[in-house]
């Protein structure tokens, strides 16, 4: 095999590894938690917390009420006991015990409101969690496959580092350079294949005494993007 196949098989190879490293880091990139799973769990963390803020409202609202009830009974036993005389402390144990009504009637009103926010925040979380599972059951599923592509890519490139000191190796120092010089210029295509009399790089005409120079072997380089010339 020439010089310039052994160069051309070097190329495909650094092609490769180029490929393969590339989709390794969109791989990668993929495995982590995808933006609609964070809102999801955003949306269920604040449902949640919505609706143990409304559920302890409604406690101590029930709290506050069932001592109200409590002072409010204490006070009608007195009034309606018969041992209050005073006719002022009676008046005063009236104006309390309806002091203390009105006071209730605020307190069920904020209690009905805090019932009807739990079965609105309750519907939310119930809905916030089953979104949040979907996207969750749908990042993990897609990870397994993720993760056997990420092993499958490790393995090849691992192989191909292996091969290329090797395939390097064959070719000698000064073509290696000029291989690496020009693919610094070429997005790592140093190497272009000549179909017919036409440099497939850059897609220009090669004259006829290149063409002859390629099929023989010789090192050749395009006149219109400088890559080295190959017969394929």
């Amino acid at each position: 095999m020439s010089q310039i196949q052994q160069l051309y098989r070097l190329q495909q190879m650094d092609t490769e590894i180029r490929q393969k490293k590339q989709r390794l880091t969109e791989v990668l990139r993929a495995q982590r938690e995808t933006e609609a799973l964070l809102a999801a769990r955003e949306r269920e963390k604040t449902a949640v917390s919505t609706l143990k803020k409304w559920q302890s409202s409604h406690n101590n609202l029930s709290l506050e009420l069932g001592s109200l009830n409590s002072k409010a009974k204490s006070a009608e036993n007195r009034l309606y006991s018969g041992n209050v005389k005073n006719p002022k402390e009676l008046t005063d144990l009236q104006d309390q015990i309806a002091a203390m009504g009105r006071q209730r009637g605020g307190l069920e009103e904020q209690m009905l409101e805090a019932m009807i926010m739990i079965e609105d925040a309750e519907a939310e979380a119930k809905a916030a969690t089953e979104a949040r599972t979907v996207e969750e059951s749908q990042w993990q599923q897609a990870q397994a496959d993720y993760k056997e592509e990420q092993n499958t890519l490790a393995l090849r490139l691992h192989h191909l580092l292996g091969l290329r000191p090797k395939q390097a190796a064959q070719i000698e120092p000064k073509l290696l350079q000029d291989y690496e010089r020009i693919g610094q210029r070429n997005g790592g295509e140093a190497v272009a294949v000549l179909k017919i009399n036409r440099c497939q790089g850059c897609l220009l005409t090669v004259s006829a005494n290149k063409v002859k120079e390629v099929v023989e072997g010789q090192v050749t380089h395009c006149g219109g993007c400088g890559r080295i010339l190959v017969a394929v």
